[in-house]
């Protein structure tokens, strides 16, 4: 068949497009997306799919939502049990005729190219969601070494797509930026904040600063305490509120943390939480304490709801966050400059509300859930459509 017989043959069916990640077991950042692309393609252009190394919670949501979601249990790359299941999906790749992978995390880009490759795929494209944190050098040397097994790379910020061209190899015209997307208006229901507050014990009186995020060295919630420490001499209301998974071990060392300093009274933890929109009305701000990040799904939900957001300047976060007008920008894993920071916002009204006005009409113009699914669909067809290998 000649190259256009087998793109007008694509045009008239669905696009099948495989997703592929090694890790589908809880509700990080990289995960949340990884869904929310799948479920919000348009079934009417795509036929999507996942299979995924590690399920979980994720990977059943997305079987009751109608996408097929396998998984095949590889732990190690090198091993019989990989090699095994990577035969299985090249003949299940070629059987459906797969169009387009995406793969996500670094495992799964290693082993999905590959195996999309000897498949057959038209296109290959890597999803890289943080700063490349979990990199040893035997994963940069494959980027390096094989980035012709990749036809594009989507980034979910500028910073990120700087750092896999410096650090990487990658060239900038294979890269495309998609900022992550939420639905704001799930963050602003107008929700009884003093009932909230009610049923979580929070004193009324008390100047709430909020923070979201499981517990990780990464997360920095340790920089966050020592900048309270500074701070309750003069702010004495002052409560943090810590939401994430906290039964690990740096949990349980910022919990000592907290204890040393006689700083019990002004933290309460609440572990993982499912009404993070509920939780949010309560904050007056939000910090983001993280060394760095690829782009925060946090810092955009705070800001959706209308809280100023104090947040490291470092990855993603001045894509989202603007110093001085929807919050501040401080330096990374600085105890001293996050003090600084928040002891400007704290017990200023009319600043909490100014920042947070601002913050959330962003989110509204540049940060929206279909805007981003959008991007993601013109992206993949754009790349597909320039093939002339497309399966007819």
């Amino acid at each position: 068949m000649e190259p256009a017989e087998r793109v007008s043959s694509l045009v008239q069916r669905k696009i099948r497009i495989l997703f592929i990640t090694s890790l589908l077991a809880n509700r990080g950042g990289a995960e949340k997306n990884f869904c929310e692309v799948l479920l919000g393609l348009d079934r009417g252009k795509f036929d999507p799919s996942a299979l995924v190394f590690q399920g979980g919670e994720q990977s059943d949501h997305l079987r009751r939502q109608g996408i097929p979601a396998q998984v095949n249990g590889i732990i190690r790359l090198l091993s019989l049990h990989a090699l095994k299941k990577g035969w299985e999906a090249i003949r299940r790749m070629k059987a459906e005729r797969t169009d387009i992978v995406v793969t996500y995390h670094h495992d799964a880009d290693i082993w999905g190219s590959i195996v999309a490759r000897l498949a057959g795929v038209p296109r290959v494209i890597s999803s890289r969601r943080d700063m490349g944190y979990q990199l040893e050098s035997k994963h940069v040397w494959f980027y390096r070494l094989f980035p012709f097994l990749f036809d594009g790379f989507i980034t979910v910020s500028e910073a990120v797509k700087g750092e896999i061209q410096r650090r990487d190899w990658i060239r900038p015209e294979k890269i495309r930026v998609i900022h992550n997307g939420i639905q704001p208006g799930i963050y602003d229901q107008g929700f009884n904040v003093f009932e909230i507050k009610k049923r979580l014990g929070i004193d009324p009186s008390k100047t709430v600063i909020g923070s979201v995020a499981s517990f990780r060295p990464i997360k920095g919630q340790l920089c966050l305490v020592e900048a309270v420490k500074e701070l309750v001499d003069q702010h004495k209301d002052l409560l943090v509120v810590f939401v994430g998974h906290d039964d690990n071990e740096y949990g349980r060392l910022v919990k000592q943390r907290i204890e040393e300093t006689g700083l019990a009274d002004h933290f309460m933890f609440l572990g993982e939480r499912s009404d993070i929109p509920e939780i949010l009305s309560v904050f007056d701000v939000f910090v983001l304490s993280s060394v760095h990040e690829g782009f925060s799904n946090a810092v955009v939900e705070a800001m959706a709801a209308g809280k100023p957001v104090v947040a490291p300047n470092s990855g993603g976060n001045p894509e989202a966050v603007e110093h001085g007008k929807t919050g501040f920008l401080y330096t990374p894993c600085d105890s001293r400059s996050l003090a600084e920071m928040l002891g400007q916002l704290i017990g200023n009204k009319l600043l909490y509300i100014a920042m947070g006005y601002e913050g959330k009409m962003k989110v509204k113009h540049c940060f929206r859930r279909a805007d981003m699914i959008l991007a993601n669909e013109a992206y993949y067809t754009s790349l597909l459509h320039g093939s002339t290998t497309a399966h007819d």
